[in-house]
């Protein structure tokens, strides 16, 4: 009862710093906060903003042990310092609000249709749900369904009046309750389970293998999902809320250390609760089942508490991003669109690391060539070229992911995101070479005659 209690309070906290946000009603302020973002909040916004799967990380390091580490973990670090390093100050820089808004200004009305529809898909909040409903369902012994169903409405409630800059207002909350609460698990599982070195004894083998049985196309699979990072609507829709380019650069940066930081935590408590619960029957509870084993009244409600703020945090960040996609004129009604979608996705497909690599192996394909040549231009291609090149990638991953689901393995042992990649990057390279062909064709009609 006070566990749930304590979760009840912090929620309301977050509900009521973001409420008292004033109504924004231009959609700079809304969606980018009035580009104002200074570090420390820009760092407080996207942290706990990018690790919404914490409920995916207990359930995939219980099922496949340390492998967490190298797969959920050590590729995003990298795709997020050459975001930092080569895309950031761009960002802030480009005059659009949303990546739709720049796919148009490179290619056309047509591929940022393209786009948009792809950036809904991936920043609909459908896994984010459904660990909100799973961790709310377990405190409360609501169904999952319903708890999901008022998760949403929180999400809605908080973000209504001020988007971004109720949101962020929010998320300094958030961070720091995240932290503090896998801060306090870990030394009770130490307690009542034993030291780090005596999980070796306990583990299942293979569990604390860097690979965790998985081949090397899966491996890659993985890897190539955290390309993800790259046309990551949150990353954009912050480094182009921040006060400056230099802020958005330093900003990812600071977060790779809380990242590195919580993954350690993270880690360690997936380890501990595969070594107490090891018949669990529900991966997904990994983390609230370990608690319930290991922690007294009260400690369980700040752990349970650190676990929402992660979950809401994202859940409200791109809520708010998948909205702007439906269009920016009507930003309110396209939230409780985004939410509707995203419950049904949620309870079609009711496994987060399942919705992870369905969700990201369709959509990056037709999102990664044309997001890279917004920022090189001397890469781009015409409009209707990019386009293909994005629905290409798209459809292709998109039957590559039913066909694994329906016969259990991917066609030909090739994972989705690989065809998908192929796919656009052929369409890709052969119009940059015939708009190159035709460019150089015309140039000597263009040329002034030298005088005879």
């Amino acid at each position: 009862m006070i566990d749930g209690f304590i979760v009840a309070v912090f929620l309301a906290a977050c509900l009521w710093l973001g409420a008292r946000e004033r109504r924004e009603e231009s959609t700079m302020g809304w969606i980018l906060a009035g580009r104002a973002l200074t570090l420390p909040l820009f760092v407080a916004t996207l942290v706990p903003t990018f690790y919404g799967g914490v409920l995916g990380i207990g359930e995939y390091t219980w099922t496949a042990g340390l492998s967490n580490w190298t797969v959920m973990a050590l590729p995003y670090y990298l795709f997020a310092g050459l975001y930092a390093l080569f895309l950031a100050e761009r960002v802030r820089l480009a005059p659009g609000l949303t990546i739709p808004d720049h796919l148009e200004s490179a290619y056309g009305r047509p591929t940022a249709l393209m786009g948009a529809f792809l950036i809904f898909v991936l920043a609909s909040p459908a896994d984010e749900l459904l660990m909100a409903g799973t961790l709310l369902g377990h405190i409360t012994g609501l169904s999952a369904g319903t708890a999901a169903a008022g998760a949403g409405l929180l999400a809605l409630v908080l973000i209504w009046r001020g988007g971004l800059s109720s949101d962020a207002s929010a998320n300094r909350l958030q961070l720091i309750v995240m932290f503090v609460g896998f801060a306090l698990i870990l030394p009770f599982a130490w307690r009542a389970i034993g030291s780090p070195a005596h999980l070796a004894e306990t583990l299942p083998a293979g569990h604390l293998s860097w690979t965790g049985g998985l081949g090397f196309g899966k491996l890659l699979g993985w890897w190539l999902i955290a390309v993800w990072t790259i046309v990551d609507p949150s990353f954009h829709q912050r480094c182009a809320a921040a006060e400056s380019p230099t802020v958005a650069r330093r900003g990812i940066l600071i977060s790779i250390v809380f990242w590195v930081v919580f993954d350690l935590m993270t880690t360690m408590a997936g380890l501990y609760a595969r070594a107490a619960l090891p018949a669990l029957d529900s991966p997904i509870l990994a983390f609230p089942r370990l608690a319930d084993a290991v922690l007294p009244p009260v400690a369980r409600g700040i752990f349970f508490a650190g676990i929402a703020s992660s979950l809401f945090a994202a859940l409200q960040g791109t809520a708010m991003i998948a909205a702007a996609c439906l269009g920016k004129s009507r930003l309110r009604l396209g939230l409780v669109l985004t939410m509707l979608f995203s419950y049904g996705l949620s309870r079609l497909l009711p496994s987060v690391v399942g919705l992870w690599y369905a969700v990201g192996s369709a959509a990056i394909p037709g999102l990664l060539a044309p997001m890279l040549g917004v920022y090189a231009p001397r890469w781009r291609v015409p409009g209707p070229w990019a386009l293909a090149s994005s629905v290409s990638g798209w459809a292709v991953a998109l039957v590559w992911v039913f066909a694994t689901r329906l016969h259990g393995e991917p066609p030909l042992g090739l994972e989705p995101m690989f065809p998908g990649l192929i796919a656009s990057a052929c369409i890709w390279t052969a119009g940059f070479y015939v708009s190159s062909a035709r460019t150089a064709q015309a140039a000597p009609n263009n040329t002034p005659h030298a005088p005879q």
